[in-house]
């Protein structure tokens, strides 16, 4: 079943549009552009391992949607995103939306999604696309805390990440921090997200951000933190919250009252 899988795989990246082929398929270096996090963190090389944790099991949607965030951050845009994925996490929490990624500023297409059905698919599968030049990011989500993901794993996984300049992440359901040679550690949670300002004479106003509390908990510099972030998806950025209050409805005239459409008869 994996040799199946990872030949699948093959197949599919050789069908990618190649990417990075003008400066030699090197990662970019990139920042979040959450302006407290870039200070403690600066630039980041791509080709790092990541780890995205959830703080707790409600929290595993948002931990989701920060690693698409953070995929999008660590590539060029256009790059191609390898997205392997346990059987049971789909099962337990849904699959990827495509209108849910294009909201994020994440095209779909760009998306190469691979189902395992066993960690051992999976880690395979993440080995095999972590060694292709040209991917921008892999995106890992083994179930639970299989014993194949030790620490000799994931300095394998880190290694193959640096080779080839292709930014990992393990995305990890239903799991707490242990021993791994990821580079970055991140823990995920839900934020409230900042209200959009009312502008006067407009009575409906567009959705919010995604909201994230982000806490880092491991960085190979030593720096940890925690920031509330919010993304735009229009410039694919993490940023601050926004502190824009509600502004009142005007006082001199009361809001007008909702009046259904009409239609002339005949």
């Amino acid at each position: 079943m994996a040799s199946s899988i990872v030949a699948t795989l093959r197949r599919s990246i050789a069908g990618l549009e190649p990417y990075g082929a003008e400066n030699g398929g090197s990662a970019p270096v990139f920042r979040l552009g959450h302006p407290a996090a870039d200070a403690a963190l600066g630039a980041m090389p791509g080709g790092l391992l990541h780890e995205v944790f959830a703080a707790t099991a409600a929290d595993q949607g948002p931990a989701t949607g920060f690693a698409v965030c953070l995929s999008a951050r660590a590539i060029a845009r256009g790059a191609p995103i390898v997205w392997i994925r346990q059987d049971f996490v789909a099962r337990e929490g849904g699959e990827l939306h495509a209108h849910g990624l294009a909201a994020l500023g994440v095209d779909p297409g760009r998306i190469l999604l691979v189902h395992g059905a066993d960690a051992r698919d999976v880690l395979r599968a993440a080995g095999d696309a972590l060694a292709t030049r040209g991917i921008g990011a892999v995106v890992v989500e083994p179930w639970g805390e299989p014993k194949l993901l030790d620490l000799t794993t994931s300095r394998r996984l880190a290694l193959l990440a640096r080779e080839n300049g292709v930014t990992g992440i393990l995305l990890r359901a239903a799991a707490t921090p242990d021993a791994s040679a990821a580079a970055i550690r991140w823990e995920v949670a839900a934020a409230p997200s900042t209200a959009l300002q009312r502008v006067p004479g407009v009575e409906s106003h567009g959705p919010a951000r995604p909201a994230f509390r982000v806490a880092l908990l491991r960085h190979r510099r030593g720096i940890t933190g925690a920031w509330n972030m919010e993304w735009d998806g229009h410039d694919r950025a993490f940023c601050e919250p926004l502190s824009l209050p509600l502004a009142p409805a005007a006082a001199h005239r009361p809001p007008a009252a909702w009046q259904p459409p009409h239609r002339a008869a005949g």
